[in-house]
């Protein structure tokens, strides 16, 4: 049933980006944290079954971190692959077949009996969730008006520290479920994904897509049925005349570079990557570098943890139009950085101080970590939004999936304390990264922050 408009009463004849925030607006965006969830949950459930997997399936170092990191390498292929076909065929077919491969791949873990069943399913999970990020956030940049734009889109990522949360008070009360709890924990997210397919259905198509792809008439008519027919739709027709200047398909790929958004690729893509790379690695294994530390009780005290990093996303929410996106980004990366320096020079002899500090690299990388949504469906004109948002996710993923395979040999050789030293090289990356090229859209129109990029 799809979903009923705002009253034409509430909407006055006005830009799009413009409109007031209606209740069609919060539903789209409520609907849009379906998959951020159940990325954040399929990630979260295997830092908690992880350790039962490793006897059940007789994982060495090597498996353990295939397992761990193979979700990250199949959202890689799903946004690389993904963003540019949904730039091709529409928002709304694919936003509801990657919910639906997420939900049969999450349900067939229950079944698995070696350990390349699972990497293949995960893998294979990893994907839809990939093709998730640049559906998911391209339709909710083109459906909600500016002032809703920058914490609709963090609302993604908040989402997903929802889900990462949940999914370990879920592997929490599973653990009674005796050896086999592991295959319940990973068969458990095909439910949330469930609900969320539910949802969707009534989604319609992104009205900026179809004028860009010369489909002004249905443009109008989804702005007419969800907004009211008193919106001024000039947008949609200076969308429409540059329909298909843009390549088509993988085409796309190449065409981002060509019409000069080289360096938003760069500057998303290594940002992306220095937040994601140390914070995927630490998460996976959080349970494991606690123990090291002598922190007793781990998956309670990682469980805390998650629960505040929630804060801190929620922080970001609230300051991202008011401090600006720049500010917001700079700032977590100094906290990230401060953070990971005490865990690695500071003589840590109390549970409370170690498991505080984790609390706070937690904390303002996802404080940060809204803006992974919102710079690349900003920065990106229509035709190529998707699969801007697409290459960012891969290259992020390169990063996160990189450094969750290697953090278990690399601990062996270098300690947790020198592992975390890496982190701390890559998160300092990425704050001069950001103050260099990071730049401010939080006053600015789609159409705007895409010219001016």
């Amino acid at each position: 049933m799809p979903l009923s408009h705002a009253p034409d009463t509430a909407v006055n004849a006005t830009r799009l980006d413009d409109v007031p925030v209606t209740g069609f607006h919060r539903r789209i965006v409520a609907i849009a944290m379906g998959g951020p969830f159940c990325d954040g949950y399929l990630l979260g459930i295997i830092a908690v079954a992880l350790g039962l997997i490793t006897p059940a399936l007789r994982l060495d170092a090597v498996w353990t971190g295939l397992v761990a990191a193979s979700v990250l390498v199949g959202v890689f292929f799903g946004g690389a692959i993904f963003g540019p076909i949904t730039d091709r065929v529409g928002r709304h077919l694919m936003y509801i077949l990657n919910l639906v491969a997420f939900v049969i791949g999450s349900a067939l873990q229950f079944f698995v009996t070696e350990p390349w069943q699972l990497l293949v399913l995960r893998l294979f999970v990893g994907i839809a969730i990939g093709a998730d990020y640049p559906i998911a956030s391209a339709l909710t940049t083109e459906l909600v008006p500016r002032k809703l734009r920058g914490p609709a889109l963090s609302g993604l990522v908040l989402s997903w520290w929802v889900g990462y949360g949940v999914s370990y008070w879920v592997g929490w009360l599973l653990l009674g479920l005796g050896d086999d709890a592991w295959r319940w924990m990973l068969a458990s997210g095909a439910v949330p994904a469930l609900i969320f397919l539910c949802m969707r259905a009534g989604v319609p198509e992104s009205p900026r897509w179809l004028a860009s792809r010369g489909r002004l008439e249905e443009a109008k008519a989804v702005v007419h049925r969800y907004y009211g027919p008193g919106v001024d739709t000039e947008e949609l027709v200076s969308e429409s005349r540059q329909k298909r200047r843009g390549g088509t398909g993988l085409g796309n790929l190449v065409e981002v570079f060509r019409r000069g958004y080289g360096v938003p690729v760069l500057f998303c893509s290594v940002f992306w990557i220095c937040q994601v790379a140390p914070a995927f690695a630490v998460r996976s294994f959080q349970p494991q570098m606690l123990e090291s530390f002598g922190v007793a009780g781990t998956f309670g005290a990682s469980a805390l943890i998650t629960t505040i990093a929630v804060a801190g996303i929620a922080l970001g929410l609230l300051l991202i139009n008011r401090t600006g996106r720049r500010a917001l980004l700079i700032s977590s990366f100094v906290g990230v950085n401060v953070s990971l320096l005490a865990l690695i020079v500071l003589p840590l002899h109390y549970a409370f101080v170690v498991v505080a500090l984790f609390a706070a690299f937690q904390f303002f990388e996802a404080a940060g970590s809204g803006l992974q949504f919102v710079y690349p469906s900003e920065l990106f004109p229509t035709d190529l939004r998707a699969t801007g948002v697409g290459i960012a996710t891969a290259m992020s993923r390169v990063g996160s999936a990189a450094s969750t395979f290697l953090l278990p040999l690399a601990t062996v050789d270098l300690g947790v304390r020198g592992t975390l030293g890496i982190g701390l090289a890559i998160t300092l990356v990425g704050l001069g990264v950001s103050v260099f090229l990071a730049p401010e859209t939080k006053d600015l129109g789609l159409a705007e922050a895409s010219e001016r990029a």
